[in-house]
């Protein structure tokens, strides 16, 4: 029987060594059978290399890309379970399992660190199996400790930077970029050059001109987002002629030149977009960006939105606005600064941060019908009726007090915007109706889509 044995598939490895051992009258009987049976044994199924990745991969997906599903996916363990099978399907788990690495100063972060140092401390440096597949790398330091106390980051940069060479994005938290030394500096940008997507969240940098300098390091980014970066001071002048003059300097490096998708919240956005306007004006359009997302976007800086939506022109092709809370005062104000005539290709558009506040209460002393108010987030149509592109998608997210909150919007002005020619492309629209807690009237709210 064992010279007629079927080669071993990958997908069936050999169980003889774990099955128990058959006795001496039974071997002798099975020897005896083999050696005078003509008929041939069929040998086992192999399943196709393709059908491992596709099982790994379905076992992958998660159903939402939340930053937490991500690196903590709650089928991990069939994952593990399916690197166990043979080599085949280790090769085809070893992807997924170690494609998104989340770091921190904690016990996790610190192991990983020793084991990549085990492989490279020696005479002859190496580095482990699963670092070519490490492509989506999360950093952030840790809490607690004086502000002038050791950094761990500070500390493991070098290691990572130097380790990590296949890597596709780059998210970095809680960094305060004066509090690295040279070493740690050099490795963050030599190192992770070559990234294609980078998020600074919640950063530190001493002035505005240290960040930019950071950022136009990284010339390969096709993606950048900044989220509450943070900047002790504004080096940046505000006439801009002299801050073009400035830009000619070597000093201040040009934006990365592969840029295609631009996120800002909460970060010096009308600095970075002056930079960026002023390359794209020099240059002839060396940054070419098409998805452009801002957040909490206010009086201060809708008029560099506005011009740099006016440079961007015709390249831009998704826009995501999200308006601060001061929206429901000064919206006429940040709406007049934002023409979206220029934009005429693009395709979709997201608006979210709208705020309705509650209608005054009813004077129950005066007899008199009550006057009429005029209706809330009339910005929102203004800003509407400037846009002259085929629109493939739009949505609107919403934040009412109450419920009757919700009915003093600019239902009208809305419909007749809404009617006009150039929105007869619309494929998709939705509409959040969002509000945490309670109603001012004591009813239980929730987040509703329509």
């Amino acid at each position: 029987m064992h010279s007629r044995k079927s080669p071993q598939s990958p997908a069936f490895p050999d169980l003889s060594p774990i099955l128990p051992l058959p006795s001496p009258v039974s071997s002798t009987f099975q020897h005896r059978v083999s050696t005078k049976s003509t008929s041939r044994v069929t040998p086992s199924p192999r399943i196709p290399p393709e059908l491992f990745l596709d099982i790994v991969s379905f076992l992958a997906v998660t159903d939402t890309s939340t930053i937490t599903d991500i690196h903590d996916q709650s089928n991990l363990a069939e994952i593990c379970n399916c690197s166990l099978v043979s080599k085949s399907w280790l090769y085809a788990a070893r992807d997924h399992l170690w494609r998104h690495v989340r770091l921190g100063g904690g016990r996790r972060g610190n192991t990983f660190i020793e084991l990549l140092q085990h492989y490279t401390s020696g005479h002859e440096s190496t580095l482990p199996s699963f670092v070519p597949h490490v492509k989506h790398l999360f950093i952030r330091e840790s809490r607690g400790g004086l502000s002038w106390g050791p950094k761990w980051l500070n500390a493991v940069l070098p290691t990572l930077a130097g380790s990590l060479v296949n890597l596709h994005s780059l998210e970095a938290e809680r960094i305060t970029w004066e509090y690295l030394s040279s070493k740690s500096r050099d490795a963050f940008i030599k190192g992770f050059k070559g990234v294609r997507k980078l998020s600074l969240r919640v950063c530190e940098f001493r002035t505005t001109l240290d960040m930019i300098r950071v950022i136009g390091e990284f010339e390969d980014v096709e993606a950048l987002a900044l989220d509450r970066v943070h900047c002790e001071w504004d080096d940046i002048p505000a006439d801009s002629e002299v801050f073009v003059s400035r830009a000619d300097d070597r000093m201040i490096p040009k934006p990365p030149r592969r840029l295609r998708e631009l996120a800002m919240r909460g970060a010096h956005t009308r600095h970075v977009l002056k930079w960026m306007r002023v390359a794209m004006k020099h240059d002839g359009g060396r940054v070419t960006v098409e998805v452009l997302r801002l957040g909490t976007l206010g009086a201060k800086s809708a008029p560099a939105v506005g011009k740099f939506l006016k440079t961007l022109g015709t390249t831009l092709k998704e826009l995501h606005l999200g308006f601060d809370a001061a929206f429901i005062d000064n919206g006429d104000e940040v709406v007049s600064h934002i023409d979206l005539s220029h934009n005429n290709v693009l395709r979709e558009m997201h608006v979210y941060g709208l705020i309705i506040p509650s209608l005054p209460p009813s004077d129950l002393s005066n007899f008199q019908p009550p006057t009429r108010l005029p209706p809330q987030l009339m910005p929102l149509t203004a800003l509407l009726d400037g846009v002259r592109a085929p629109l493939r998608a739009l949505s609107l997210a919403l934040y009412p007090a109450d419920p009757h909150a919700l009915s003093s919007m600019d239902f009208e002005g809305l419909a007749h915007v809404l009617d006009g020619r150039s929105w007869t492309t619309l494929e998709d629209v939705l509409v959040v109706v969002a509000n945490e807690g309670r109603w001012k009237d004591g009813r239980d709210c929730q987040s509703e889509t329509g």
